[in-house]
């Protein structure tokens, strides 16, 4: 058994015991949560479904303009077509190699090298991990004990407070790089050469695509929450699924089944739902973004084949790039 495989399974137990646990300590009617379901607007339900789509295609644009900085031209239907078909892929592979696959699709039709093409899908990533993580210290400033109550002064201080991290890190590793001990060092070159281009004027438009992405993402959801006949405000909307967005992230279930589940449920009381209005509303944007989408993402993959072997080639390639980075830099630091 691989240790994906053995990761995959893990994560499997891990969703099961999560959702037993919340099961065990919450009140959850059964009946109540059918008829949830029996009420709910079903026409304003199947329009929330092109949300996933048109989401992804404003950061596959996102991603195309990323390339263009690079020196590369990638059309901006195959960034589309790959931003999908690696959507399905990391969903469908224990070891979510998804982001991999972009990788190889840049690559099968840009004469771009394997760092380059990396870099553009790593700092692709780190605009969607700023907004999430943005977001969720508005949620913990909001939520947690400094009890903001005003969503708005929570989400500007979690963008103030981000930016200021953000800049500062990049400040730190360009003085460290200063250093002649660590000016080579492979793997810090290749985190600044990735976060370089986040900040600065020039990033203002790749903001400002990820913005108006989040902005469809949040709308879209909030279509789920009315076709439920609930009524929440976006910029709450934006902080719970931030939140819930950071949790999901820890490694600890299978596609955040679990994970997803507790924390709507603990933060959409505050809100007054019922814990089974929050597992409806769970349910249905797991079918409307993560089924959905792996579904339209699967078409994709069949226009645009790609060896899940060759994904993983290239994945073991990356690591091994890595790895001798890694000693080629202890090296040179053990001659000083």
């Amino acid at each position: 058994m691989g240790k994906s495989t053995r990761s995959f399974i893990l994560k499997i137990i891990g969703s099961a015991l999560i959702l037993w646990l919340l099961f065990r300590f919450i009140d959850f009617d059964l009946t109540t949560f059918f008829e949830v379901f029996k009420d709910m607007n079903l026409p304003l339900y199947l329009f929330s479904l092109s949300g996933v789509v048109i989401v992804l295609a404003i950061k596959s644009y996102r991603w195309h303009m990323i390339i263009r900085a690079e020196g590369q031209y990638y059309p901006v239907f195959k960034s589309f077509g790959a931003y999908m078909a690696s959507y399905t892929i990391g969903i469908v592979t224990p070891g979510r190699i998804g982001e991999i696959a972009r990788l190889y699709y840049l690559r099968q039709d840009c004469p771009i090298g394997f760092q380059p093409a990396f870099r553009t899908i790593v700092s692709d990533r780190v605009f969607d991990l700023g907004v999430l993580v943005m977001m969720a210290i508005a949620g913990i400033l909001h939520f947690g004990p400094p009890g903001v109550a005003n969503p708005y002064i929570a989400v500007s201080a979690g963008v103030l407070l981000f930016f200021a991290g953000l800049i500062s890190v990049v400040l730190i590793i360009r003085k460290v790089l200063k250093i002649k001990r660590f000016e080579h060092l492979s793997p810090l070159v290749f985190v600044h050469d990735s976060l370089k281009i986040t900040i600065g004027l020039k990033s203002l438009k790749y903001w400002l695509i990820t913005f108006i992405a989040y902005l469809a993402f949040y709308f879209s959801v909030g279509l789920i929450f009315m076709a439920l006949d609930i009524e929440i405000a976006l910029v709450d909307i934006a902080i719970v699924l931030s939140v819930v967005g950071l949790a999901t992230i820890l490694p600890i279930s299978w596609a955040g089944i679990g994970t997803r589940e507790m924390t709507l449920v603990y933060l959409l009381a505050f809100y007054g739902i019922s814990s089974e209005i929050a597992l409806s509303f769970s349910l249905l944007q797991f079918l409307a973004f993560f089924l959905w989408g792996s579904l339209i993402g699967l078409v994709f993959w069949i226009l645009m084949p790609v060896s899940l072997e060759k994904v993983k080639e290239d994945s073991e390639t990356l690591k091994g790039i890595f790895r001798k980075a890694r000693h080629k830099d202890k090296s040179e630091q053990n001659k000083f």
